[in-house]
C-alpha cells in the first residue's frame, strides 16, 4: 500500500488537501485517486486538491482539482494557502504561483496572504457561454445572474437584503443553474445581498464542489458585478459563511485578495 504525505489547510473554511510530492504526481492525479482524497467520508475531505508540481520559492507550479476529480481552472483561497506554506517554507515574503488560468503573486503582510488574481474577463467565450448574449445579464427562472470569468466562470444573484438571501435553497438553485445548457462548462453561483454597512454578504454554490463556506474566486466576481450595478466601491469586505475577505479591483483592473489562512494538519494518505 503506498502513501502520500500531504497538507490540510483551509481560507475561511474553505478547505485544500495539499501535495508537495514530486514523485508521485501522476498517481495522485488518477481520478479515482482524487475523489478518495475528496470524500469527506472515505478520505480526507476537502473542497478542492491542490498539486505542487515544481517550486523553487520564487515560483511554483501548482494543478487544481476539485473533489470530484476534475481539474479546475482557478482557486483563490486555495492559491493563497499553498502560496502561505510555501512563503514559510522557503522564508520569502513573495512568490509566483503558476496555474492553467494565469501566474498570481502572492505575498504577506500582517499576517494576511494576499494574491492578485488578475483582471476579470467579461467576453461570452471567455466566460464561456454557449452562444453570444448581449449583456453580462443570464436571466434563468426568476434569476438575473451578473456572469463573468475569474479564470473559472462564475454568475452572481443579488438578493434585496439579507432575509431574502437566507430564504433562498441554494443547493437545489444552484444544481439547477449549472445544469443549464447557456453554462457549457458548469458555473459557480454566487447569492450576494448588500448589508446595511455596505459590506457584501455572499453564499455559494461551486461547480464540482457544491456548497462552501467561501470562495476565493467568487468573493472576486461578486465584488466585480456589485460595482458594476453601482452597489459598492470597487474595495469592500466580503462576508462568507466561513469569514471575511477583503477585494479590491484596482484601476488597472487586477483584483487583489485578501485574508487569513490557516495550517490544520499534516498527515499521509494511504493508497491501494
Amino acid at each position: 500500500m503506498k502513501s502520500f504525505e500531504f497538507l490540510k489547510m483551509h481560507g475561511l473554511g474553505n478547505d485544500f488537501v495539499i501535495f508537495d510530492n514530486n514523485e508521485n504526481i501522476e498517481e495522485i492525479k488518477n481520478k479515482k485517486t482524487l475523489k478518495k482524497i475528496g470524500s469527506r467520508n472515505f478520505g480526507i475531505g476537502c473542497d478542492q486538491i491542490l498539486i505542487i508540481e515544481s517550486n523553487n520559492f520564487k515560483e511554483a507550479k501548482v494543478t487544481i482539482f476539485n473533489n470530484d476529480g476534475l481539474e479546475a481552472g482557478a482557486c483563490g483561497n486555495g492559491v493563497r494557502c499553498v502560496a502561505s506554506y510555501l512563503m514559510n517554507k522557503g522564508n520569502t515574503k513573495n512568490i509566483k504561483i503558476k496555474t492553467i488560468s494565469g501566474n498570481l503573486d502572492c505575498w504577506i503582510e500582517n499576517n494576511n496572504c494576499f494574491v492578485n488574481m488578475g483582471k476579470p474577463l467579461f467576453k461570452w467565450t471567455q466566460i464561456p457561454l454557449a452562444k453570444k448574449v448581449e449583456s453580462q445579464i443570464i436571466k434563468i427562472d426568476q434569476f438575473e445572474l451578473y456572469c463573468l470569468s475569474m479564470g473559472n466562470p462564475h454568475g452572481v444573484i443579488f438578493f434585496e437584503d439579507e432575509d431574502e438571501l437566507h430564504k433562498v435553497d441554494i443547493e437545489s438553485v444552484g444544481k439547477k443553474i449549472q445544469s443549464n445548457d447557456i453554462f457549457p462548462e458548469s458555473i459557480n453561483v454566487e447569492f450576494a445581498c448588500i448589508l446595511k454597512d455596505k459590506t457584501i454578504r455572499m453564499k455559494v454554490w461551486e461547480r464540482g464542489v457544491g456548497r462552501t463556506l467561501a470562495c476565493g474566486s467568487g468573493a472576486c466576481a461578486t465584488l466585480v458585478a456589485a460595482q458594476h450595478k453601482n452597489l459598492s466601491q470597487r474595495k469592500n469586505d466580503i462576508i462568507l459563511d466561513g469569514g471575511k475577505l477583503t477585494i479590491n479591483w484596482l484601476e488597472n483592473e487586477d483584483i487583489i485578495m485578501s485574508g487569513e489562512v490557516k495550517l490544520v494538519f499534516k498527515g499521509n494518505f494511504y493508497c491501494d
